[in-house]
């Protein structure tokens, strides 16, 4: 899916060359400690691999797939489209995005099945790694996403 050049025998003298040279592959032996295949339901890691290695070295295609949504790969689609919103949702929050972004995403969220509460658990999730200022001015926002008018008296 990602290169016709690209082969099983390509990807596994990779593993051995970064077995040798001390990288952190997958090896044969972490397989229960002989020399034998990995279990059948790996061969798409090799792909997630190759994805990341493209990426790393800023390959246009690679790149351009990615932030069209278009990765997909062979066990089909990476993430159920209620996490992968929640989880955008969650890097916007983090970059300090606009309303109408968040809105947006919101909105798209709560179309996939997500409830509020895992919609304001995204930002508590993530409040640790944002810390208190981004925290702080992101609920606002998305409360107002939501569409809560946090102003309004109690």
């Amino acid at each position: 899916m990602l290169g016709e050049a690209d082969t099983t025998d390509d990807v596994r003298d990779s593993h051995a060359r970064r077995g040798r040279s001390g990288g952190v592959a997958l090896s044969f032996t972490r397989f229960g400690g002989c020399a034998r295949r990995p279990p059948a339901y790996l061969p798409a890691m090799d792909e997630v691999e190759r994805l990341l290695r493209r990426l790393a070295i800023n390959d246009e295609e690679s790149v351009g797939m990615v932030l069209s949504n278009g990765a997909q790969l062979a066990g089909g689609q990476v993430l159920r489209p209620k996490v992968d919103l929640l989880v955008r949702l969650g890097a916007l929050l983090a970059l300090g995005a606009a309303t109408s972004s968040l809105r947006t995403t919101v909105g798209h969220a709560l179309e996939a099945g997500a409830t509020e509460a895992e919609i304001v658990g995204v930002l508590i999730a993530v409040a640790p790694a944002l810390g208190v200022a981004r925290v702080v001015s992101s609920a606002p926002r998305l409360a107002l996403a939501i569409g809560y008018d946090i102003e309004a008296d109690e």
